[in-house]
C-alpha cells in the first residue's frame, strides 16, 4: 500500500508487543523505518500484543485509514478490531483520530485475527475478510453503505470441501493468514490461506460466477455462461439453476478420462451428456 502517495509501494507490520512499524518505500526494492503509529492525542497506537494492520480507504473520502487488531488476554473472545479514520487533509502525511471506531463487538472479537477488506459479494461496498488463530477463514459482511461500512457478526467461509478451516479441516495447525487476490488472473477472486505449520500456503480458487437478476429478461434472447470445473465426484451432483421465468438451459458434462496404464483401457467410465430443461 502506498499511503503517503508518493508512487512506491510502502509497508505495515504488526508485532508481538502490539506496535505499528511503517516503512516507508525507497523505490528501488529498499524501505526505510519511519517509526510507530501515533493518534492525534500523540499516544501510541498499540493493541497491547500480536498486533495486525491494514490500511484502505474505509470511508471512501479519498485518504488511507487504519484498521488495527491485537488482543488483551490469550483466550478466544480476547480479540480487538479497531478502526482509525485519517483525518488529515494532506494526502502524503496521514493523521490517525485518536477517536476509535471499534469494529470487536459488531464483526469479532477472535484473538490474533489478521484482517482486509474485499468486496466478495460484489455488491459495490466494503466487506471484511478474517483469518483466526483457530484455524477458521470468516467473512463479515457490510450491510452499511459504501462510505458507511457497518456490521452484523460474521460467518465461516467454505469451500466446496466445506469449511476453509486449517486448524481442522485441513491439519495444518491454525493461525490461518488470508489474502483475497486475482491469482490467477481470471477477473475471480481467490484465496490464499498460510498457516503455522512448516509456514505453508493453500490456494482456494473461486471458479463460481454471480448472475444479476438484471442480466436475465424473459422474451428476449439470453446468453450467458455458467462453468463448475474441477469438481471431483465418484457419484452425483447438483448443479442448481434458479430463475425469475421459465428458461431452456443446455447443461454439457464432461468426465475426464483416467487411463489404467497396466490395463491400457480407461479405469473410468468417459461420459458426455447433454440435458435440456426447462
Amino acid at each position: 500500500m502506498d499511503f503517503n502517495n508518493d508512487g512506491f509501494l510502502d509497508l505495515l507490520v504488526g508485532e508481538r508487543k502490539g506496535h505499528f512499524n511503517f516503512y516507508t518505500g525507497n523505490g528501488d526494492g529498499t524501505l526505510h523505518f519511519i517509526g510507530y503509529s501515533y493518534d492525534t492525542n500523540i499516544e501510541e497506537i498499540n493493541r497491547n500484543f500480536n498486533s495486525s494492520g491494514y490500511l484502505d480507504d474505509w470511508n471512501n473520502d479519498g485518504f488511507i485509514d487504519l484498521i488495527t487488531g491485537g488482543y488483551d488476554d490469550e483466550i478466544p473472545s480476547g480479540g480487538i478490531l479497531q478502526l482509525h479514520l485519517n483525518i488529515s487533509d494532506d494526502l502524503t502525511s496521514p493523521i490517525w483520530d485518536a477517536s476509535v471506531i471499534d469494529l470487536t463487538n459488531s464483526v469479532c472479537n477472535e484473538y490474533r485475527l489478521t484482517h482486509q477488506t474485499y468486496d466478495l459479494d460484489d455488491d459495490g461496498d466494503k466487506d471484511l475478510i478474517l483469518g483466526s488463530e483457530m484455524g477458521p477463514v470468516l467473512f463479515a459482511e457490510n450491510i452499511g453503505a459504501a462510505n458507511n461500512p457497518l456490521f452484523n457478526g460474521f460467518e465461516q467461509l467454505q469451500c466446496d470441501g466445506g469449511d476453509i478451516d486449517v486448524m481442522y479441516n485441513y491439519e495444518a495447525g491454525g493461525r490461518a493468514r488470508e489474502n483475497v487476490t486475482d491469482y490467477n488472473s481470471d477477473d475471480i477472486p481467490d484465496l490464499l490461506v498460510g498457516f503455522c505449520d512448516d509456514g505453508g500456503i493453500y490456494m482456494f480458487e473461486d471458479y463460481t460466477t454471480e448472475i444479476s437478476e438484471e442480466s436475465l429478461t424473459p422474451g428476449a434472447s439470453n446468453n450467458f455462461q455458467l462453468s463448475v470445473s474441477e469438481t471431483p465426484t465418484a457419484g452425483i451432483f447438483t448443479v442448481n439453476l434458479i430463475t425469475t421465468a421459465a428458461y431452456s438451459a443446455d447443461i454439457n458434462i464432461m468426465c475426464l478420462t483416467v487411463l489404467d496404464e497396466a490395463l491400457n483401457k480407461p479405469r473410468f467410465p468417459v461420459t458426455m451428456v447433454t440435458t435440456l430443461f426447462r
